[in-house]
């Protein structure tokens, strides 16, 4: 019988099969090679010899048995899909692309082989033909998950996250159990800003294939974009956890570090990632550039802008723009790295801030050289229409908008013609409102260099920038002359340091004298405030204010803690002792939160207090509940070096006084402004002495208290109505295009 088996190719060959089944690769080599000797032109044994020989990694031989398989039978498209893999491991993609292109032909129907045709073009570089091969995929298998997982994130790379969504999103309601297609569909919502969705499919992902980094990554880095910090924190440790040699995993959990305050284990963190990716230029910048959002003490300040400063240093010595591929990674990292926290330190940070726009106009310049110069100035027809850019991320509800958006909005239709780009993720009723009022807007996720391409070829007479500083990619921008006259205007009242913004916008109720010298831009100041604030709307109920202390008075600080800075604790500190006021702070993240209490500490025991019977830190309320608390508090105490705007508007709109200590620039000036527009100086300080003597001496003069009041009820409306700002920069803007 053993001898039967021997000479007949059939049983051979099933017996082959068998073995190479059970893994046993080297008798199942054996038999089929005893089958082809027996039968030259077996072409499947040909072909599972080409099989094993790829699974055992030698891709030579592979090639050499597949092509003998296809030789007996040139319609074998199995045998041409698997040839192609074959060249594909050995990175001979051409060879590989032809053999997928003959399988195909056989078989048009072959479903495989279009998704390798695919991968292969992504391989390639070539996102075009690996989209037209996924919708070949997929039009033959509607439901094939791989290739639709593969599709969205093809899309994603490409910055079309709102085609990958919708492509995706059906699909994962019909299979909402399958946890890469939830993952990879959390992944486009995040792109896309959308943070809650992003939350939740990623939890989903998480609970299907727990042990699966990135899914909880994905809710970690989206919580962390909402502020949530408290949420993000064990989120992106758990990631961190499971992948503890991916950098992208550390570096992620190190961002979130940053915000909730704990510098020298964001340093630790981000540290030993950028030893582990020292190419990573994301990765590199953010870790040199590194600050703290709560520095314990002024010698913590100093230190940390010395670091910040060596860093900057070094990443102008090591920027390396001499093949596309740096130029692009450097792109990427100028477009991701903002040094946001820098001006909330206490020192005049404007060499640096320079220093550090001259890094990112390098970048930028290399990338796009032709963008170095401005654009001719348009020649129009006598009484044309000034055509007018105007871009910012924050034309929805926010301080920016709340500032700037009569900038658009209230524009002379007549001599104006306005072009909106909006890079934010969200929008809201004031988007719409906007949007309605603009001659051409867009709201876009463009990448810098394209958005910038589309604002070149406006042809603008002048563009103007609503905020640089909060938003990365808006500095790349501004790096580029798009416009023949481009201005800032003070959405974060901080200079560009570029010499490619031509004027600063500032106000002459923020501004010192001799303030040019804050500024690398020529210094405009409109009237007043420079702008026409929208006031705060109707304040709700603000009981909850008082609940915990009804007899004693109740200041309130209404910046974020980052703001506050080292020299407030001792202020806090007198006041708390000599007025035994009650004073609230809002708490946007415990972990913050907590390092805030324990820096405040020693101060609050100087004077011979527990900072926990004298500071509470609640949580923040809805917008009318939050006014009704402004509005219920005794006093809104300022914040030094960088004060208050949108809250000192709110307060002011609301009737509540508020105390500021006046600083040497624009940014702790607001306050100051605001007063003096309202006839009301005597609220303005100058030191922290007289600051802590007016407070207490307020606290404890209610008749004082409510005369100031009264006077803020009756002239609040100069702040929200003054029409001079905007008529100043329609002038400003006829004459100097």
């Amino acid at each position: 019988m053993a001898g039967n088996t021997s000479s007949n190719p059939l049983a051979l060959f099933q017996q082959a099969q068998a073995l190479h089944r059970e893994g046993k690769f080297g008798l199942a080599e054996s038999h089929y090679l005893r089958v082809v000797k027996l039968d030259p032109n077996h072409a499947d044994a040909w072909h599972l010899l080409g099989v094993l020989a790829y699974q055992t990694g030698n891709t030579i031989k592979a090639i050499k048995h597949y092509r003998r398989a296809v030789e007996i039978r040139p319609g074998f498209a199995q045998a041409f899909n698997n040839l192609a893999l074959a060249h594909k491991a050995r990175s001979e993609n051409s060879a590989a692309l032809q053999a997928f292109e003959r399988a195909l032909a056989i078989r048009p129907e072959y479903v495989e082989a279009a998704f390798n045709v695919a991968l292969l073009h992504e391989t390639e570089g070539n996102p075009a033909a690996a989209e037209k091969a996924y919708r070949h995929a997929l039009a033959i298998r509607p439901e094939y998950l791989d290739a639709l997982i593969n599709l969205g994130n093809l899309l994603r790379r490409q910055h079309r996250a709102s085609e990958a969504r919708d492509l995706l999103a059906p699909t994962q309601r019909m299979h909402s159990e399958h946890a890469a297609l939830a993952g990879n569909l959390a992944l486009i919502h995040l792109d896309l800003g959308d943070y809650a969705p992003a939350r939740s499919l990623g939890a989903t992902a998480a609970r299907l294939a727990p042990q699966e980094a990135r899914w909880w990554e994905v809710q970690g880095v989206a919580a962390r974009l909402q502020n949530d910090l408290d949420a993000a924190l064990p989120l992106l440790a758990r990631a961190r956890q499971l992948a503890p040699e991916d950098a992208g995993k550390q570096f992620e959990y190190g961002l979130a570090l940053e915000s909730a305050g704990d510098y020298a284990q964001a340093c630790s963190v981000l540290g030993k990632a950028r030893a582990a990716e020292p190419q990573w230029q994301r990765l590199r910048w953010s870790e040199r550039l590194l600050l703290p959002t709560m520095p314990n003490d002024e010698a913590a300040v100093d230190a940390a802008l010395v670091r910040f400063g060596q860093g900057l240093e070094d990443l102008h010595a090591g920027l390396k723009l001499d093949t596309p591929a740096a130029i692009a990674s450097a792109l990427d990292a100028a477009a991701a790295t903002c040094p946001f926290q820098l001006h909330y330190l206490p020192r005049d940070n404007s060499v640096l801030q320079q220093r550090y726009a001259e890094l990112v106009q390098r970048v930028a310049l290399a990338a796009a050289p032709q963008f170095a110069c401005a654009p001719t100035k348009p020649q129009r027809a006598p009484g044309a229409k000034l055509r007018i850019g105007f871009v910012s991320a924050y034309l929805r509800t926010h301080t920016v908008a709340r500032y700037f958006s009569r900038y658009i909005t209230d524009l002379d239709t007549t001599r104006f013609e306005t072009f909106v780009w909006h890079t934010g993720d969200s929008s809201d009723a004031l988007t719409e409102s906007i949007a309605a009022a603009s001659t051409h807007y867009l709201q876009t996720d463009r990448l810098p260099l394209s958005l910038a391409q589309m604002i070149r070829a406006a042809d603008l007479d002048a563009l103007i920038y609503l905020d640089i500083g909060l938003d990365p990619r808006q500095l790349l921008l501004a790096s580029w002359r798009l416009a023949p006259l481009q201005c800032l205007a003070y959405g974060h009242p901080v200079s560009s340091g570029l010499p490619s913004i031509d004027y600063f916008l500032g106000a002459d109720a923020l501004e010192p004298t001799h303030a040019q010298k804050h500024y690398r831009e020529k210094l405009l100041s409109l009237p007043g405030l420079g702008a026409r604030p929208a006031p705060p709307p109707v304040a709700g109920d603000g009981a909850w204010l008082r609940e915990n202390s009804p007899n004693k008075p109740v200041l309130l600080c209404l910046q974020n803690l980052i703001k506050l800075v080292p020299e407030f604790d001792r202020i806090l500190a007198c006041i708390a002792a000599r007025s035994g006021a009650r004073i609230v702070l809002f708490d946007r993240c415990a972990h913050l939160g907590q390092i805030f209490m324990r820096r405040i500490a020693p101060a609050f025991a100087a004077e011979g207090l527990r900072v926990e019977d004298s500071v509470e830190l609640l949580p923040l309320r809805v917008y009318s509940e939050f006014l009704g608390g402004v509005q219920a508090a005794d006093l809104v105490l300022d914040t030094p070096w960088f004060c208050g705007g949108g809250t000192s508007l709110d307060a002011l709109g609301v009737g509540t006084p508020v105390v500021t200590l006046e600083g040497p620039m624009a940014r702790g000036r607001q306050t100051a402004g605001m007063l003096r527009l309202l006839g009301i100086d005597e609220l303005i300080t100058t030191d922290a002495d007289a600051y802590v003597e007016l407070v207490v001496a307020l606290c404890a003069d209610k008749k004082r208290r409510d005369d100031l009041r009264l006077r803020i009820s009756q002239s609040a409306e100069k702040l929200f109505n003054d029409p001079t700002p905007l008529t100043a920069l329609q002038v400003f803007l006829r004459g100097a295009v």
